[in-house]
């Protein structure tokens, strides 16, 4: 999705947030200097700890991996808590490289479930991805923990969100959404919707992707949604890999300055001395400091200031240092 993704992200934006964080499609395109991401999955936010902060150390024990269903199902059956960090990590990586089409699930108790993939040749351990992906993901603050915690805590006006929860089911048997043991819900995806709101309200800058599904157009009416054909690669009929996903880009909100009510001028504009300069600026104070004197500043700038009334003002009033220029 990438293709049709990236030609939305906004040219410039403050931080980069992405609380789904999943494969990091999206991260690693952009590979932004400010940028928090995060998921609630433990196993998969200690993987990427790993590779940042010990990527020698996890390649090291990808490389003692063997790409046979014996070492494969003896390597799942390990409980991912108890080993050391950066073999945990290194694990994730093989059973990911070597399992059924990469899929990442896990059954009710948080044991991962995906049978082996067969496959004759897999990358168990791609270094150079590896210490790329590293470089990258340094300059990252990681995060494990809900997505509304993330977001109601670090978002804030000029920032650009990524969300890509997992999608709404579109057939009866679509249900690899199951990243961790708790399910995302219906009312989940409402409940995102709602956050998606105050974002929006917030001034952030959003994408959401996920199905094409009846609820997705319900919740997000009020933003421009794009439908674009996808292709699966979970299913075995390969006549049913084709679907369609929306993107969903939601702008901040737009804010004007609203004009309170005439504020009065300084009474030392008054005996500020007029000069041919000013024009017909005299006729505008009052209308530009019912809107000015709405700041509280310590510096005024005047970039074009001319007679510099306009700063006399601010100073008038002993508001802020100002500089004419």
């Amino acid at each position: 999705m990438l293709g049709d993704l990236l030609p939305k992200v906004p040219v410039s934006y403050g931080r980069y947030i992405e609380p789904f964080f999943g494969g990091g499609a999206m991260f690693f395109a952009l590979q932004p200097e400010n940028a928090i991401i995060s998921d609630s999955n433990p196993e998969l936010i200690n993987m990427y700890r790993e590779v940042a902060n010990h990527v020698d150390d996890v390649i090291q024990h990808l490389k003692r991996y063997v790409n046979t269903s014996e070492a494969f199902y003896a390597v799942r059956s390990q409980e991912w808590t108890t080993l050391p960090k950066a073999e945990s990590a290194a694990r994730t990586i093989f059973l990911n490289r070597t399992c059924f089409n990469g899929l990442y699930r896990v059954n009710k108790e948080g044991q991962f479930n995906v049978p082996y993939g067969k496959y004759i040749n897999p990358k168990i351990c791609d270094e150079d991805g590896l210490r790329a992906a590293s470089v990258a993901l340094q300059k990252a603050n990681i995060l494990c923990g809900d997505y509304a915690l993330v977001l109601e805590h670090y978002a804030r006006a000029g920032d650009f969100i990524f969300l890509d929860p997992p999608y709404l089911p579109v057939s009866e048997y679509a249900d690899f959404k199951r990243y961790t043991k708790e399910q995302f819900h219906e009312e989940d995806h409402a409940e995102l919707a709602r956050m998606v709101m105050i974002l929006h309200e917030r001034g952030c800058q959003v994408i959401l992707t996920n199905s094409n599904h009846p609820l997705v157009h319900e919740l997000y009416a009020p933003f421009n949604i794009d439908v674009i054909q996808t292709k699966r690669h979970i299913s075995c009929n390969s006549n049913t890999r084709k679907g369609e996903d929306v993107i969903v880009t939601i702008p901040p909100k737009q804010r004007t300055l609203s004009k309170s009510l005439p504020q009065p001028l300084p009474k030392q504009v008054s005996a500020y001395p007029p000069t041919r300069f000013m024009g017909s600026k005299s006729k505008l104070l009052s209308e530009i400091w019912s809107v000015a004197s709405q700041f509280s500043v310590n510096t005024v700038v005047d970039l074009f200031s001319g007679s510099g009334i306009v700063g006399y003002m601010f100073k008038a009033q002993g508001k802020a240092t100002v500089s004419n220029w």
